[in-house]
């Protein structure tokens, strides 16, 4: 070794003595700082000692003759460097300098891995594996061809009273005939959850292909990119809650979900369609879904769905499908802790924007794709502006369900404060819910011990953050046009107070009447315009383009 000592030592001291200033910072008790200084001093005791023309140490210096280099000796530091206070690495990382992200503390690495994996909305869908025709064509020709699994007893409440537990077809015990072999159970019946009649359900394929049929399901939302990145990142996102989830009757789980952070979209269905009715009870078809998954579910998003909270005012009566519809769905998750009620999604910005516009939308490039991501944002009373005071003069497709065509409800709704409807109704939602649930639970003694969670309810506009743009500017455009009317109402009223000539006088009432000759009509919602004009925009006159 000592042929090599000039090269090899002279590379070891400078290393030390170059980060021991760094180094010793970052020591976490005094115990562990002096037995680095004492390592160092017989470090260079030994090597003053044992090559003393290479390494002379004299007046505080170390001096190595070859290379020239000096080195103070011993180092002196500020106290606060003998501070016993435990100090992370990270803590005077220079923001000029690139650290490498494996050198980064374990913690450090896990919390980047969760800020860069943010919640998404998950569109489950489901794909059929099998041909309805198909399916009723084997129902018909095949003996004892069907096969109910026992998930369905959790949907029972909704189809117990549309499917008979029994039918007048005879059977062969009827005229004394006996077998040692028990009858197919593919449960314990009680009231709860009947007997379900196989006879009648190969007699009614519609209703045997809801609860029989083989499907699977799956989603388009991007994967998070972090789970395929590199094994210590998937570990960590698994952790803290990604799975592969959403099983059926017939297939394993194919989406991957964090029940803590991730919000399940379920897109709407047919209202009056009764096809799948007999097992979800709702206009979503969640018929499908394993139970065991539902338990889990804390945040859902229902598409289409806010026609509810226009019927939940108070000027409605409680007597709605509406309510039985979220009720089941309520139901059927048990606890769920957050609701999003969906107005828009992309697609309705899609029916009237631009060309230049459509064509920008961005493309999803891949499975891990964020750029396309959706998030949401409340929906407000202005929303229905863009439908009340079109640009183009013309019909406009966006109508906000949870207002009522043209805004209608808000005319009546007095005092209104920015977002004050919304709250107003949201509650009145939240109270026809409970109600909608003691009835339930005290109608029939077999549902006495059920119980589900009221969320709390918001509406909502589920978007890209293309279509949260477009709608940003859709609203700036209307506030803008109202402004400008209610300036010229204004100055109209101020004419008025000053007893001008009736000539001026009638400005303002031209400007509305050409508005309404645009139309080409007689504007039937003229009422609503005006009272946009003078009252119903105050609240929002801070929001209005400049």
């Amino acid at each position: 070794m000592d042929s090599n000592f000039l090269s090899y030592h002279d590379l070891k001291v400078s290393e030390i003595e170059k980060g021991f200033y760094d180094r010793v910072e970052y020591v976490e008790n005094a115990v562990t700082r002096d037995a680095y200084f004492e390592a160092l001093e017989e470090l260079t005791a030994w090597l003053t000692a044992r090559h003393s023309k290479i390494f002379q140490l004299s007046n505080g210096v170390l001096r190595n003759t070859i290379t020239k280099e000096e080195f103070a000796y011993p180092p002196s530091f500020t106290t606060s460097s003998y501070s016993t206070e435990k100090r992370p690495r990270y803590s005077t990382m220079s923001l000029t300098e690139f650290h490498y992200f494996s050198l980064l503390p374990l913690e450090l690495r896990q919390e980047i891995y969760s800020l860069a994996t943010p919640a998404r909305f998950v569109d489950v869908q489901q794909s059929d594996e099998q041909d309805y025709d198909e399916f009723a064509e084997h129902l018909r020709t095949t003996p004892n061809a069907i096969r109910l699994d026992k998930s369905l007893t959790h949907f029972s409440f909704n189809w117990r009273s549309q499917i008979p537990s029994q039918t007048k077809q005879r059977t062969l015990e009827r005229y004394g005939f006996s077998s040692a072999k028990s009858a197919y159970q593919p449960w314990k019946v009680t009231k709860l959850a009947p007997q379900i009649s196989l006879d009648w359900l190969c007699e009614n394929p519609d209703y045997a292909w809801q609860l029989c049929r083989e499907v699977s399901m799956y989603s388009t939302a991007p994967i998070p990119a972090l789970l395929h990145t590199c094994r210590e990142s998937r570990d960590v996102l698994i952790q803290r809650g990604y799975q592969l989830t959403f099983r059926t009757r017939s297939h394993g789980p194919r989406t991957w979900f964090n029940f803590d952070h991730d919000v399940l979209f379920l897109s709407h269905g047919d209202d009056w369609g009764t096809n799948y009715r007999a097992v979800s009870g709702c206009s979503w078809d969640i018929g499908q879904f394993h139970p065991d998954d539902m338990q889990k579910v804390k945040r859902v998003a229902l598409d289409t769905s806010t026609g509810c909270l226009y019927l939940a005012h108070p000027r409605f009566g409680e007597g709605n499908y509406k309510f039985s519809d979220l009720s089941s769905v309520l139901r059927l998750f048990g606890h769920i802790e957050e609701l999003l009620l969906v107005e828009w999604t992309d697609s309705h910005i899609v029916s009237f924007c631009p060309m230049k516009d459509f064509y920008d939308r961005p493309k999803r490039r891949h499975r891990y794709d964020t750029q396309c991501l959706w998030s949401y944002q409340p929906v407000s009373e202005v929303d229905v502006l863009p439908q009340l005071f079109s640009h183009t003069n013309s019909w406009s497709p966006l109508t906000v369900a949870s207002i009522g065509p043209y805004g209608e409800l808000l005319n009546n709704h007095q005092g209104l404060t920015r977002n004050g409807y919304f709250k107003m109704v949201l509650k009145s939602l939240e109270e026809k819910l409970v109600r909608h649930r003691r009835f339930v639970v005290s109608r029939d003694t077999a549902d006495a011990n059920t119980w589900w969670n009221i969320p709390t309810i918001a509406t909502v506009h589920v978007m890209s953050n293309w279509g949260h743009e477009l709608l940003g500017r859709e609203r700036q455009g209307a506030l803008s046009r109202v402004y400008e009317l209610r300036k010229k109402w204004l100055a109209d009223e101020e004419r008025r107070s000053n007893h001008v000539t009736q000539r001026e006088a009638d400005d303002f009432e031209a400007d509305e009447e050409a508005y309404d000759l645009v139309l080409e009509q007689e504007d039937p919602h003229k009422a609503q315009r005006t009272w946009w004009t003078r009252e119903g925009i105050v609240p929002f006159l801070a929001e209005r383009a400049t």
